[in-house]
């Protein structure tokens, strides 16, 4: 067949005006041309297949179709409007009815299904009252729509559910767009299995027989002859063969994208000729219940590929992860060093502040001596086989691994396991997303490190790549129930042997056989006594109290005891806001105590002039983040910049203690009512206004920022406007904390709130959230607050000299700390 390249596509020939149309669309990076003078025309109702090697643009052009990247040349027309790239960003493509599921999965895990549903429609009803109810129906209805009988719980965490569900949630959110004219679907069965891909290709016909247009990326080529209308290839950055899916093939497509067709399974036929059962050592051994259906162990030794398949969810992934932790006994062993590659590369892979060579390295250092000098040198050469056989750029070692393309990125990982020294070889889909000459180079490079003498364990969810394994384990119901040996395995037999049933379990005869406990169940209670952890330490502390005096139980006792606590809470709450965004601030102590000086002072003497500059300290809070996101300064050294220029304005305005309360602001915070406590009553009121703010669709959102920035600015969400507000947030209650400083102690001193930095920041930690941001508690955050607030006191009842306040503050967070460490390991084991 003669591949014939085009610099031109022509349009489809069709009545209607397409719905998109990219003409002459260049993009380089550096050197690097990721697109060159490429066209691409869709018409309503077309379902375009869109292929190509790694790193052959397609992720890149259609970043550009959707305003995620400003090529540097090329024109774009929507619905027969031109469009100017200045004025033309997500936001836009997304009001044109252009949506995108992208490789790399742009879910926040922190947010719930129909948090994640909001994000992606704010429109579908986030200003009425009960919105939450309305995400939740329209999350139901489309994940139904598109994926029947998918199981979902839609109030369940997007980080809780598997990959497999995330990419369903993923697709049936970008799909519920009402005025949805084109969807473009990046990889979108790398996670679905044989069913879910089956159900996702009939709603696509389906949409598109009403009109709604497609593009399909995908390296599952037969998927692509069998949903689409036409395809495009793209080799290098460039156009390389158009045409109707009727004069299509793979061994067309694999040409046209660059490669040898048929090469793929060539290494697993090779091996089923020379491999023999029984050779090699035992290096993983796996008995008990997995194996009931068997009724004998399963042995894994060196030099063999062993393949886990099955209907998705029904073990194989556990059995992996069991195999990785397990010990050289009990019902799964492991009796060698593992290595290992997660086809999940956000959660599981690659880390996002290294360069590919560190990347890759990593599994190399973690097994050395902590002490042991690492040399970028020896880590290049070590690299070096691996990268060559992978056909890893070498030129890019030293880019950042997110600059990589998706597939590139899994040849990263897969070079680090294979770098490695690990005896055993655990794959976890480690194709996915890779194109189809990648895919037969990592098969070579497979079959020559089990020849090496490794044991490979491999989980795919493509049934055909178990043609390249010596042994295939299929699973059903969580247990081994069948076991393919050389010449038996094919996919026929694996899609026959995924719907047995396992026998039942030997200790229970009859029951009814289940795959494991769920983990969302895990990680719930996990986190449930994690949110309980502030609570029980403020009823200890208190208890002790009021063990030592039964006074401090009542109203006079607790204003009085509490009355510094009101300021630490509100502080604690300005700190949680910004922790929330994976930020610390470094300045919210001294920002209450300028809050303190300009009430006291100007505010008493010039009322109107003590009100604006009090408003324009507060909107000088929102220029920080301002700073922080334009000029791309951590946090911390804007923060802390900030907090000494606090403090210089107070020391200008009042060089020494001193100034009063204006005769309005007392009242506010120390009224009085006959046996209720005024501090507490205050206390709860921040805390109400904190819930209610992260309850409302800003507080989702914001949260969403604080798990994953980048998704949201894909999605169209404004990352500088969403950081003013959050910081404006927080500057309303550090200013209020500063007002009750005031009127509580009557007086002004620029260094009352500075005491208050460090303490909110441990109250934030104390009370259950995140300090990589996107995990937030209101309640957690004020319980932890008022036991900080309370162990002064507490070690004045015991005759504890107060010098130990802040060991005591201290060792009670380094608790709560190590308490949280353990629980975390537990639900991770």
């Amino acid at each position: 067949m003669n591949v014939v390249p085009l610099s031109r596509e022509k349009a489809p020939q069709a009545e209607a005006e397409p719905v998109v149309a990219l003409r002459g669309i260049t993009k380089a990076y550096g050197p690097t041309l990721a697109n060159q003078a490429v066209d691409l025309t869709v018409g309503p109702g077309e379902i375009v297949g869109l292929v190509g090697g790694n790193g052959a643009g397609k992720s890149t052009l259609m970043r550009v179709l959707s305003g995620v990247t400003v090529p540097d040349e090329g024109s774009l027309v929507i619905g027969g409007a031109a469009r100017n790239w200045a004025d033309y960003g997500p936001g836009e493509a997304q009001a044109a009815g252009i949506r995108i599921v992208h490789q790399e999965l742009s879910l926040c895990g922190n947010l719930t299904v129909a948090e994640n549903f909001f994000l992606e429609r704010p429109d579908a009803g986030s200003a009425r009252p009960g919105w939450r109810r309305t995400y939740r129906a329209l999350a139901r209805q489309w994940l139904d729509a598109v994926f029947p009988g998918h199981g979902i719980d839609v109030d369940a965490e997007i980080g809780d559910l598997p990959i497999g569900q995330r990419q369903m949630v993923e697709i049936a959110r970008a799909a519920s767009d009402p005025d949805l004219k084109l969807l473009v679907l990046d990889e979108p069965t790398s996670s679905l299995d044989p069913e879910r891909s089956r159900q996702l290709r009939s709603f696509i016909k389906s949409r598109a027989a009403q009109g709604v247009a497609f593009i399909f990326i995908s390296h599952k080529l037969k998927e692509i002859l069998e949903v689409t209308t036409r395809i495009v290839a793209l080799r290098n950055g460039r156009l390389a063969w158009a045409g109707s899916v009727e004069g299509a093939s793979v061994e067309r497509l694999v040409e046209a994208m660059g490669g040898e067709a048929g090469a793929s399974l060539r290494a697993g036929r090779q091996r089923h000729a020379a491999w023999s059962p029984g050779g090699g050592r035992v290096l993983a051994r796996i008995d008990g219940e997995a194996v009931a259906s068997l009724g004998h162990p399963v042995e894994l030794r060196s030099g063999e590929i062993v393949g886990l398949a099955g209907l998705e969810g029904n073990g194989q992934r556990d059995m992996l992860h069991r195999l990785f932790t397990a010990r050289a006994s009990g019902d799964v062993a492991c009796l060698g060093p593992v290595s290992f590659v997660s086809g999940d590369r956000q959660r599981e892979g690659v880390f996002p502040l290294w360069s590919v060579l560190e990347n890759i390295g990593i599994g190399r250092i973690a097994g050395r001596s902590e002490v042991s000098p690492v040399s970028s040198r020896a880590e290049r050469a070590a690299a070096a086989p691996t990268v060559e056989r992978l056909r890893l750029d070498p030129s890019r070692l030293e880019s950042n691994i997110l600059e990589l393309s998706g597939g590139n990125q899994q040849k990263a990982l897969v070079a680090r396991a294979l770098a490695g020294d690990g005896e055993v070889v655990l794959l976890d889909d480690p194709t996915r997303g890779v194109d189809v000459n990648a895919k037969a180079e990592f098969y070579g490079v497979v079959a020559d490190v089990a020849a090496a003498g490794r044991l490979v364990v491999w989980h795919s969810t493509e049934d055909i790549e178990f043609l390249e394994c010596d042994r295939v384990l299929v699973f059903s119901g969580g247990r081994i129930v069948r076991e393919l040996v050389g010449e038996e395995i094919s996919e026929e037999a694996i899609v026959n042997s995924s719907f047995l049933q396992p026998a039942a379990s030997r200790e229970v005869a009859g029951a009814a056989p289940g795959p494991a406990a769920s983990p969302t169940r895990g990680n719930h209670l996990g986190r449930r006594l994690i949110g309980l952890m502030p609570f029980v330490s403020f009823i200890a502390v208190l208890g002790a109290m009021a063990w030592a005096n039964p006074m401090v139980l009542s109203a006079f006792g607790l204003d009085l005891l509490l009355g510094s606590a009101v300021a630490l809470t509100l502080i604690a709450l300005a700190q949680m806001f910004i922790v929330g965004g994976s930020e610390i601030d470094l300045g919210a102590g001294a920002f209450a105590g300028l809050a303190n000086v300009i009430s006291a002072t100007l505010l008493v003497d010039n009322p109107a002039a003590g009100a604006a500059v009090l408003l324009l300290a507060w909107l000088s809070y929102g220029l920080i983040a301002a700073i922080i996101h334009a000029r791309k300064i951590p946090s911390i050294v804007v923060t802390l910049g900030a907090s000494f220029i606090w403090v210089g304005i107070g020391y200008s305005l009042q060089p020494t203690p001193g100034g009063s309360s204006p005769e309005w602001l007392a009242p506010l915070f120390t009224w009085q009512i006959p046996g209720v406590p005024t501090t507490i009553v205050l206390i709860l009121l921040a805390g109400a206004a904190a819930v209610l703010i992260d309850r409302s669709p800003l507080g989702v959102v914001l949260r969403g920022f604080g798990s994953n920035a980048g998704a949201l600015e894909r999605g169209g969400w404004s990352v500088l406007r969403y950081s003013v507000i959050r910081y404006l947030i927080a500057g309303a209650f550090a200013l209020i904390a500063g007002l009750s400083l005031t009127a509580i102690n009557t007086a002004s001193d620029i260094n009352s709130g500075g005491p208050f930095t460090l303490l909110s920041i441990a109250a934030v930690v104390m009370g259950g959230c995140a300090l990589l941001g996107g995990v937030i508690s209101p309640l957690g955050v004020v319980i932890g607050s008022l036991t900080l607030s309370l162990i002064g006191a507490l070690l004045g009842t015991l005759g504890v000299s107060t010098d130990y306040n802040a060991a005591v503050q201290g060792g009670l967070l380094l608790l709560i700390l190590v308490l949280r460490m353990a629980v975390d390991r537990r639900e991770d084991a």
